[in-house]
């Protein structure tokens, strides 16, 4: 997200072998007072300045988090098991906008050593399915990945999962991340050792029985490149923003509401917006199909400004938008230049609880509608990749009841996020980095539950036969449903 302004399940932690420790593991390790120094300048920093670090988690369940994970810090160790400690406890914050990076060095070893993944898998009910093949001999692809090197894929799971952030409780959003295979291969090596071989059991559907395979890990560039070649995404060319008919029946594709991709594809949104709203009342379209899947943000203004179509009255966009101070001491430990630390009191004014409400933002207060208005009936489709200003556009799209949601629930939180600035933090010993977002949105919405995204009223779960041969079941089922209601 843009702006003018600028559990942790410890006990899920992995126990490494010294067979699993890695080359990187064994050539250095931290001392327990650099440890601890590194620690405490994370913890310090999280409680200045982070805006959501109780957002779904008490202050006393927070404090037992550090103090569980503190306590473990009695004995060198070398960065990977650091950042093992401290991944699901950034996680357990539940914010999807909060990231934890190894140091430079070791993010440079992983990239060179051949221990990536060679397959992309696709989780479906808890169950895993290789979806995509990287290696150089045929992989049973559709197939179900029972074990890993011996751990079954459920306990894969269980370990990796608790490791992800996300906003809120919500899962969509954590699956589509372990489903990348960077993203996967990291988390796998980190938690269970630095892996060149994968031995993998599939389940045989004709024999009733496991098949084993062996292959190689492959390096994170060889990974990229047979990615690319074996299975170019189809939108990747695509422009940021379309409109077209389906059926007759238009749809709208946001792609993303990043700025940079629409002066790079020199759309201006909101005259595009406006074009394609005056079509639709020419044309008293019946209906709409707003596609806003795997658009992961971007300009805070244009997903509001997205909302302003479908609602005839001044409205409130968002409850709150605040920041816990001006200037913060973690900011040292970041790259952020020393005149910028300080942000101008003229922007900000004190509120009730001791925080500071930001003013100077196009979406505080209240909000205009835009004409015209659209009428007809509207349809989202989401997914857990539809994440910070898509959720912020949905959220009141689905309190004021102006669209039916289709897909999987939204990655992004109903009631709002953590970002605005968003200082990336350096821990002097380790060079881990952590994001951390310093402002808190909060949507003017109201009456669903506090930890969730929006679950669409028409859950739709392509199946893996369905994601091989490409076809999308999603907008299928969508434009199958608007012809029967528009037919009413």
């Amino acid at each position: 997200m843009m702006m003018t302004i600028i559990m942790c399940v410890l006990t899920t932690l992995v126990c490494i072998s010294p067979a699993q420790e890695t080359a990187g593991e064994k050539r250095e390790t931290i001392t327990v007072e650099q440890l601890r120094e590194d620690f405490n300048i994370l913890r310090s920093a999280l409680e200045e300045g982070h805006a959501g670090l109780y957002r779904y988690s008490s202050k006393a369940e927070m404090d037992r988090r550090f103090d569980e994970a503190a306590a473990r810090l009695d004995q060198p160790m070398p960065e990977w098991a650091f950042v093992r400690l401290l991944t699901p406890l950034i996680a357990s914050i539940n914010c999807g906008h909060t990231h934890l990076t190894a140091s430079s060095k070791l993010e440079s070893y992983l990239k060179q050593r051949p221990i990536s993944p060679p397959f992309k898998l696709h989780f479906i009910d808890g169950k895993a399915y290789l979806i995509h093949n990287y290696s150089n001999r045929d992989l049973p692809v559709g197939a179900e990945v029972v074990s890993i090197n011996g751990y079954r894929m459920t306990t894969v799971i269980d370990r990796l999962l608790p490791a992800i952030p996300s906003d809120a409780h919500v899962e969509s959003a954590k699956y589509h991340r372990l489903s990348d295979p960077v993203y996967f291969g990291r988390l796998y090596n980190i938690f269970f050792g630095e892996t060149p071989v994968y031995e993998i059991d599939f389940w045989d559907e004709e024999d009733g029985a496991l098949a084993p395979f062996t292959v190689a890990g492959i390096s994170f560039a060889s990974l990229n490149r047979r990615r690319k070649e074996r299975y170019p995404v189809p939108n990747a060319s695509q422009p940021p923003i379309a409109f077209e008919y389906k059926e007759e029946i238009p749809v709208l594709t946001i792609r993303t509401f990043g700025g940079g991709a629409y002066r790079a594809a020199r759309i201006d949104y909101p005259a595009f917006l406006k074009k394609t709203f005056r079509e639709l009342d020419e044309k008293d379209a019946p209906a709409l199909i707003i596609d806003l899947r795997d658009n992961g943000g971007g300009s805070d203004a244009f997903g509001r400004i997205l909302f302003s179509y479908f609602i005839d009255e001044p409205f409130r966009y968002y409850a709150a938008l605040e920041t816990k101070k001006l200037n913060y001491d973690f900011m040292k430990y970041t790259n952020v230049p020393e005149e910028r630390r300080t942000q101008p009191e003229a922007n900000f004014r004190r509120n009730k609880r001791g925080w500071y409400d930001v003013l100077a933002h196009p979406n505080v207060g209240t909000m205009k509608p835009i004409s015209p208005t659209f009428r007809g009936k509207t349809y989202v489709l989401i997914n857990g990749r539809s994440f910070s200003a898509s959720g912020e556009a949905t959220s009141p799209m689905h309190y004021h009841r102006k669209a039916v949601f289709i897909g999987e629930e939204c990655g992004a939180g109903y009631y709002g996020n953590n970002s605005g600035s968003m200082p990336g933090l350096k821990l002097p010993h380790t060079g881990i980095r952590v994001r951390i977002p310093l402002v808190r949105y909060t949507m003017a919405v109201d009456d669903y539950p506090n930890d969730r995204g929006i679950i669409p009223e028409h859950r739709v779960d392509p199946s893996v036969e369905d994601i091989l041969k490409g076809r999308d079941t999603v907008m299928a089922y969508a434009l199958d449903l608007v012809a029967r209601e528009t037919r009413k």
